[in-house]
């Protein structure tokens, strides 16, 4: 979801004189949570396969607590894609959990394989996407 952006931009006839200009982003509690859940999980960001997550217990109670804000939002319409996509996500916070933040344990998982590769998940994130991108971007 992109954010509120902002660009400078020079007025013509004056180039001292800069100009900032903003594009409106919806907002709506919607918008808000699935902002909330994007920051909660930044700490998964750029963390190869086989290291650690620090602080894994704080990191995967903001996760679980964002993304069940976001679930309660979800319109009736995408509901289930976000309860569908948020069980396969719950397991992989348990498996970080019990291996210490370790995403090996994640990777290595088979059963997490099989669901990510699922035709029925991969729609339902889809769909999620395109939802998000519509509504809140």
């Amino acid at each position: 979801m992109g954010g509120c952006g902002s660009s400078l931009a020079t007025q013509p006839g004056s180039s001292s004189r800069t100009v900032v200009t903003t594009q409106n982003r919806p907002s709506s509690p919607f918008c808000d949570a699935v902002e909330a859940s994007r920051t909660a999980t930044q700490p998964f960001n750029g963390v190869g396969i086989g290291r650690s997550i620090s602080d894994v217990g704080e990191v995967t109670a903001n996760v679980r607590q964002a993304n069940q804000q976001v679930t309660s939002l979800a319109p009736q319409e995408i509901r289930a894609d976000f309860e569908r996509v948020d069980q396969l996500v719950e397991r992989q916070l348990a498996l970080l959990e019990a291996n210490g933040g370790d995403t090996l344990a994640v990777a290595r998982d088979p059963g997490i394989a099989q669901d990510r590769a699922d035709p029925e998940y991969q729609a339902a994130s889809q769909r999620i996407r395109d939802y998000v991108r519509s509504t809140c971007t």
